[in-house]
């Protein structure tokens, strides 16, 4: 049976609504439909003029289209030109509250292309969803109104009730009115449509209930491609009609930052703003009770992103910043916190992954993450996927597909904008960022649409324009460090791996996609070639033509164990872990021996950088794997690498089990706790994994119509990475969806979670002997251990406290480079004493 990857239709219905408290402000945001103050029920009248705006893409703060690419200001109007069967540009700012009254909703538009006498155009009044009904974000994607409008096919219509326009009708200049009165549980709606000429029809209908919600102009047809139309203005009023300006989103969208040794990086997202709109942002910083300018950043016409960078930063407090862009004469500011570096107390770090727009705005996690106060948030891959938004992606020509790509990348930021803006974070794009469902980079190789299209996602290289590929880097990674190795890759693609110091922990950013072989490099054949349905045979993945990491990013790794300044603590991040746990995959949960599309092969390269992360007592941190796992990896024999953390998927979309003892897979040093389908396992790669722990999805998650619920059941959720600098502990957690952190519950976590390790424990080789014992008068001293005879740095971590017994894994002499600097001493020609009285006091 082929696996029909990504391909769900994922159901929506009647749920439970969740609960929670208006004090939190990131729920604050989200409670957009209900009375929370008196202020909110003054009733402001929302107008818009189409003319008064600059000619662009995005329409304003207190819109939000989707597909946003599909509707733009141009030749005076607005203008629709997509073909999606249903389009909305949702009124974020004014809404139809739950109280009783009145409302009317009118518009000025016309027929911009007749494509056949097929299409509708109207509004859609009452927009909510059913799952999280209180959230604008969530009504824009999932919610559900009553629509009412014209069509070509000769109808005026409110929901399903309809009747025909009179004779001759012309729709190239129509005026549409909508007149709701709301009382005693039901909505009195009256719509009128009058043409250029005059001819003109009334129509009425009652609906059900208050019809509170947001509303939206709406282009409404029965298939794609429909005709599209125009609209000139529109204006909204009515005592029901409630001001919420909370609601606006942009036109500085969100922020990201960076901080390392010394070194400030931010970057201000912007939409797609116009060219005769400003192209420029200040920055400023609030200092001694005054906003002072830092500097105007210009705005990248493309990504629609501004970078600025700061040197010699100040770490020791908390620093407010400002973001300010003026636009349509009025000017906006976006708010936020330049973090105290945590230098004198455990960093907590927020690993998150994988974002299937299911569970969007994902509003129970991001609650519950912001409860955790992460010091650093971790974001390792597939901010988005190609159906997020409910819309198609669109692949070409290259500025509709950027474009496109810009729309869905915003869902991300609308969902974590607010606990972005007070905290540093780092930012990956894996596969589905760059529209792809497996994604092995090939140095950055680019391929024809035709030469993907033959096996598409089992297929090496990137199949986006190099300009597109670049976009994604520009938005997720210009705040970051800049990049090791800044020559591009093939094809004029961009790198981002990189290294950033924080709370003295030093973090290597790998891709361990780009510079990956593809599967066709190995096995022939047509479909999912990236999915072994029987034994790989001896050899078959195995070649020295492969790559595994690239040894640019290898040459990076090397020098990176060896730089430890600043830092107590290592830690590599990657997009995916380097082995295969998972065991069963897809909505039939086949069972595969191995899949391609993970960090488990070819084992010879993978291997190679598991020891060299293994040298400085790396800790792995990683996501893409849509379940969550504890593993130690293993080399030469089980347990001698270090460990590595795989978090929950932020919302699962294609689903994973982790169920070897289900097959009848044999392993071996089950952990303690007895859980099922733990312990060291081999995969189908030849790695021998010991499983710690793993989060399963349950089997019933497709009967369940909650979007919330359902994450929550294909295991959802994020990891939480306690780094304890001192005592050199790394405590992780692992926790659900849906958990209620106001409370202690073993069910807001996975089994097997929390799991605290030494720092010691990620180098699992057994020694073959002892150096002499090292007594340092400085405490917390680098120490570099380099085999005499290979010149090998064979080990590499910062002394805890004053004293150290070093490890060595074979006979020879060895040298010593104990301190940093001027401080540095070398002492060479030491060799396994017997003695353990033995020392060497420096």
């Amino acid at each position: 049976m082929t696996i029909k990857r990504r391909k769900f239709i994922q159901n929506l219905g009647l749920a439970v609504p969740m609960l929670a408290s208006p004090f939190n402000p990131i729920l604050a945001k989200e409670m957009v439909f209900t009375n929370l103050a008196t202020s909110d029920l003054v009733n402001s009248p929302f107008k818009a003029d189409f003319k008064k705006y600059n000619e662009r893409v995005w329409i304003g703060s207190s819109f939000w289209a989707v597909p946003m690419e599909d509707w733009e200001i141009k030749n005076n109007r607005l203008e629709f030109s997509g073909v999606e069967k249903q389009s909305r540009l949702h009124i974020l700012t004014h809404v139809l509250g739950e109280n009783q009254g009145d409302f009317e909703f009118t518009g000025n538009l016309g027929l911009l292309e007749d494509k056949g006498k097929k299409g509708g155009v109207g509004f859609s009044v009452g927009i909510k969803d059913y799952t999280d009904p209180n959230s604008v974000k969530a009504a824009c994607y999932f919610g559900k109104g009553i629509s009412v409008g014209v069509n070509l096919e000769g109808d005026i219509y409110i929901d399903k009730k309809t009747e025909a326009l009179p004779s001759g009708f012309d729709f190239g200049n129509i005026s549409l009115q909508l007149k709701g009165h709301n009382k005693g549980g039901e909505t009195q709606l009256e719509l009128k449509a009058t043409d250029a000429a005059g001819k003109n029809i009334t129509l009425k209908n009652t609906v059900k209930g208050n019809l509170d919600g947001l509303v939206a102009l709406e282009n409404k047809g029965s298939e794609k491609g429909e005709s599209t139309f125009w609209w000139e203005d529109i204006e909204f009023s009515g005592s029901k009609v409630q001001y919420k300006p909370d609601n606006s989103f942009g036109p500085i969208l969100w922020a990201m930052y960076t901080l390392s040794q010394g070194k400030l990086k931010l970057t201000a997202q912007l939409p797609p703003v116009g060219v005769k709109d400003s192209q420029k942002v200040e920055l400023q910083f609030l200092r001694n009770g005054k906003w002072i300018k830092d500097e105007k950043s210009q705005i990248d016409p493309v990504s629609f992103t501004s970078v600025f960078s700061i040197e010699d930063w100040n770490a020791s407090e908390d620093i407010k910043y400002r973001l300010r862009y003026n636009i349509d004469k009025e000017r906006h500011t976006y708010e936020g916190v330049i973090r105290k570096e945590p230098l004198d107390r455990p960093l907590t770090f927020g690993g998150l992954t994988c974002q299937h727009a299911m569970g969007f705005p994902y509003r129970p996690l991001v609650e519950n993450l912001d409860k955790s106060n992460p010091d650093i948030l971790y974001f390792s891959g597939d901010q988005l996927y190609e159906a997020n938004g409910g819309y198609p992606i669109k692949r070409q020509p290259e500025d509709k597909a950027i474009l496109n790509y810009l729309g869905k990348w915003y869902m991300f930021g609308w969902a974590f904008g607010d606990v972005l803006r007070n905290r540093p974070c780092i930012c990956t794009p894996d596969d589905h960022d760059v529209y792809q469902g497996n994604l092995w980079g090939e140095g950055g190789e680019g391929i024809t649409f035709e030469e993907w299209e033959k096996v598409r996602d089992a297929h090496g290289g990137l199949v986006q324009t190099p300009n597109f590929v670049n976009v994604v880097n520009k938005t997720q990674c210009g705040h970051m460090p800049e990049a090791y190795d800044q020559a591009p890759m093939k094809s004029n693609i961009s790198t981002w791996y990189t290294h950033l110091v924080y709370g003295k922990v030093s973090f290597a950013i790998v891709s361990d996609r780009l510079f990956k072989s593809g599967p066709e490099m190995v096995r022939a054949g047509e479909g999912r070639i990236d999915h072994l349905t029987s034994p790989a045979k001896p050899g078959e993945l195995e070649s020295a033509d492969l790559n595994f990491m690239g040894q640019r990013q290898l040459d990076f790794l090397n020098d990176w164990v060896a730089d430890w300044e600043g830092a107590n603590m290592k830690v590599l991040l990657s997009q995916t872990l380097f082995s295969n746990v998972g065991t069963h995959h897809g909505p039939e949960k086949e069972f595969l021996f191995g899949d391609l599309d993970s960090g488990g092969w070819p084992k010879s390269k993978r291997d190679k950088v598991v020891e060299t992360i293994r040298k400085a007592c790396a800790f792995h941190i990683n996501g893409d794997q849509h379940l969550p796992f504890v593993v130690q990896y293993s080399i030469n024999e089980p347990r001698d690498g270090g460990w590595t953390f795989c978090t929950p998927a932020i919302s699962t979309g294609y689903p994973r089990w982790g169920q070897p003892d289900s097959v009848n897979v044999p392993f071996t040093d089950r952990p303690a706790h007895g859980l099922p389908n733990t312990g060291c396992y081999r995969d189908g790669f030849g790695n021998d994994n010991y499983i710690y722990a793993v989060g399963n999805p349950t089997d019933d998650f497709e009967e369940e119509f909650d979007r919330y619920q359902k994450a929550q059941k294909k295991a959802s959720g994020y990891g939480i990475v306690i780094f304890d600098t001192t005592e050199r502990t790394i405590k992780m957690e692992a926790f659900r969806f849906l958990a209620n952190l106001d409370i202690e519950s073993e069910n807001n976590t996975y089994p097997g979670w929390p799991l605290t390790i030494q720092q010691s424990d990620n180098d699992g080789r057994r020694p073959i002997g002892y150096l002499p014992k090292l007594e340092v008068k400085s405490a917390n001293q680098l120490l570099k251990i380099i085999n005499d005879d290979t010149k090998e740095l064979v080990h590499v971590m910062r002394i805890k406290g004053n004293t150290y017994r070093p490890s060595v894994y074979e006979l020879g002499k060895y040298t010593l480079i104990i301190g940093e600097g001027a401080t540095e001493k070398t002492i060479s020609g030491i060799e396994i004493t017997i003695d353990p009285k033995k020392t060497i006091s420096v």
